[in-house]
């Protein structure tokens, strides 16, 4: 008797195990997140990822996710608001500077970043051409910001106190808090 109690709770705790991959493998399919180690994560509470910075392009930022996957390191941003049949072009821009921000830091160009709406995700990929592209954009937004004074947009300390350009910005609520 005690042999087939075993053999009976042998088969349901593998029967749990196969419910529970299955389950598991369902919520990644709808995660939009491909196969892969999650190596950071800015989404949640706890501890937010860490900061991605390039000197040479005067660029930071933090993707949602940094995946590590058979292909290299992905980073995937994630707007779970959207769902826009298209990419906005902001988003796909964002995407890209993630790319580069961990081709500068990691010394390996990604093959491409995700972007996650709530109703699809979009592969942008990172190849010269895309990379050119994002350069020029930024060239040209920093062309703009040196023909005009930039007001601050929001009231929001926290940003401010994210900002790359907080310790130059005339306008920073941040700074304004520490004196």
């Amino acid at each position: 008797m005690p042999v087939l109690a075993i053999i009976i709770g042998g088969i349901l705790l593998l029967g749990l195990a196969v419910l529970a991959l299955g389950w598991s493998a369902r919520l990644r399919r709808e995660s939009g997140l491909p196969s892969g180690q999650v190596l950071q994560s800015d989404v949640g509470l706890g501890t937010p990822g860490k900061p991605l910075y390039s000197l040479r392009y005067g660029l930071t930022g933090t993707p949602d996710y940094i995946m590590q996957t058979s292909r290299g390191l992905i980073p995937v941003e994630v707007k779970p608001g959207r769902t826009e049949q298209e990419p906005h072009e902001s988003h796909l821009l964002q995407v890209l500077a993630y790319c580069l921000l961990l081709e500068e830091s990691e010394g390996k160009r990604p093959s491409h970043g995700l972007l996650r709406y709530s109703s699809d995700t979009f592969k942008v990929d990172y190849n010269r051409e895309t990379r050119a592209y994002l350069l020029s954009v930024l060239h040209e937004m920093r062309g703009a910001a040196e023909m005009a004074e930039v007001d601050r947009n929001h009231e929001m300390p926290a940003r401010c106190r994210a900002c790359a350009y907080k310790s130059v910005c005339e306008q920073s609520l941040w700074q304004s808090d520490a004196k």
